[in-house]
């Protein structure tokens, strides 16, 4: 009897706490409302950066399992747009309670409108009065969909987080199918890759029906036919998607508040979002072409050392738009893309290294014992072979490039290894002659090896390959 009543005790005690609790959530909102929009404010630049270093640095060069790269480049590409989302929803709960607040204050000023006072004629007197919340009805009213689009907010952040994850899981499986059927190759890889595939698109497809039924408020779960065929898909996504996290908020808010309530405030975020991502996106230079592609009069600031900014070299640079000089310095960025190309024609030209592991040194000790004539650092650090190795692998490299001057082609370039001094970029450096070029304007092309119609799934040969222009400079020579 003891342990009863004070069991009943504590209950009675955890729901004072979390009654509590409830009452004074409005500041622990309001505080991490604050500190969120603060985070998100500053991070939607530095995930911009984050996104070019990513997509520069990791997602290049991946020909061999391109479906993966795009897939991974769509999925980092979608993080801004529910941090815009995430920003604009807390701002309208800011708002909210800053009204919320507002009213309280006047609340305790004075509590009830007076309609005889403005007397009101028909059909005034008798609409306004019927439709006009009381401050206290009003107070309750604003504090409850002011939690409610809170906690809403945090509900959509973690579906938004649940379907990339989905996505980055059955993109990972479809790019593992390329994988095997590259590794593997012949009819035994094919049909391990279509085996894949198959369970990929299974998988697609129940993922799918995960979401449908999450977003049109589990009216499958309540479907005699679909729940036991449903029931697998979900216990499977909801460990991928992390569900079982936000799963609580999930059901509270559809089985606590009307569909039609909730469809209102959703359709009304996404309202707002729209709007104010089309009003960011209008464009009034409409006479002004905003091209990605090289063209002879669309000059590029990226291109140009003293005027690039805080980026990364794409393609190439040289120091500046005006040449002073006999030479003209021609940065051009190893692009890993061209590593298949690179690999037919100029194989030993990869992993061009210094091994320096402790096995190597190990055996170049024990050479040495047997074979006096040789030092132990000739062994270890064969320099002379090395450097050989590198020239000779430069000069294979170089035929994947062409390079041209006012249309005119440079026969013999010189290709150099180097990084540039912007982000470290990797690269060629070749020295370009233009003593003998007239004053005025003048344009340098480079070209280099591309694949024509290029397919993940069919091995690539050399005659995939055509020299296409990678980028046009245009420079003035003074």
């Amino acid at each position: 009897m003891d342990m009863d009543s004070s069991q009943k005790k504590d209950e009675n005690e955890l729901r004072r706490w979390v009654s509590n609790l409830q009452l004074e959530s409005w500041q622990l909102e309001l505080l991490i409302t604050g500190f969120s929009i603060f985070l998100l404010a500053t991070s939607l630049s530095e995930y911009d950066s984050f996104q070019s270093s990513f997509v520069f640095n990791k997602l290049s060069g991946q020909n061999d399992n391109a479906i993966f790269a795009i897939s991974l480049r769509l999925i980092i590409a979608t993080v801004p747009l529910a941090l815009r989302f995430f920003l604009i929803s807390l701002l309208i709960h800011l708002l909210l309670r800053g009204f919320w607040i507002g009213i309280v204050g006047l609340s305790s000023v004075s509590n009830k409108i007076d309609f005889d006072q403005i007397k009101l004629q028909k059909p005034f007197n008798k609409f306004i009065p019927a439709n006009v919340r009381t401050l206290d009805e009003l107070i309750l009213f604003v504090d409850k969909l002011s939690s409610v689009i809170f906690a809403y907010t945090y509900l959509v952040a973690f579906s938004l987080l649940s379907v990339v994850i989905v996505a980055a899981f059955l993109f990972s499986v479809f790019g593992l199918s390329i994988l095997v059927s590259g590794a593997i190759g012949g009819s035994i890889g094919v049909i391990i890759s279509f085996i894949i595939v198959l369970s990929c698109f299974v998988l697609a497809l129940g993922a799918l029906v995960f979401f449908i039924d999450t977003l049109f408020f589990s009216f499958l779960k309540r479907s005699k036919t679909f729940a036991v065929l449903l029931y697998p898909i979900y216990r499977f996504y909801s460990i991928i998607s992390i569900s079982f996290l936000y799963r609580s908020i999930y059901y509270h808010l559809i089985t606590n508040f009307k569909k039609k309530q909730i469809a209102l405030v959703s359709l009304g975020l996404f309202a707002v979002f729209l709007l104010v991502n089309r009003v960011s996106n209008t464009d009034q230079h409409t006479f002004y072409p905003e091209s990605k592609q090289e063209l002879s009069s669309l000059i590029l600031n990226t291109h140009y050392d003293n005027q690039r900014g805080d980026v990364f070299i794409r393609t190439a640079s040289i120091p500046s738009k005006f040449v002073k000089g006999r030479f003209l310095e021609l940065f051009i960025r190893y692009d890993p893309d061209i590593n298949p190309v690179l690999a037919m024609i100029c194989p030993d030209a990869e992993n061009l290294e210094l091994d320096e592991s402790l096995i190597k040194s190990f055996n170049a000790g024990m050479e040495s014992q047997l074979d006096t004539t040789k030092t132990l650092k000739e062994l270890i650090y064969p320099i002379e072979k090395y450097k050989q190795n590198v020239q000779e692998g430069l000069n294979c490299i170089s035929q994947a490039y062409e390079i041209f001057i006012d249309g005119e082609q440079i026969d013999e370039v010189e290709l150099l290894y180097t990084r540039h001094q912007n982000k470290a970029e990797r690269g060629f450096l070749v020295i370009l002659d233009v003593n003998d070029l007239p004053v005025g304007r003048h344009e340098v092309e480079v070209k280099n090896l591309e694949r024509q119609n290029p397919n993940a799934f069919l091995e690539a040969k050399f005659d995939d390959y055509k020299m296409e222009t990678l980028v046009t400079i245009q420079f003035w020579k003074e």
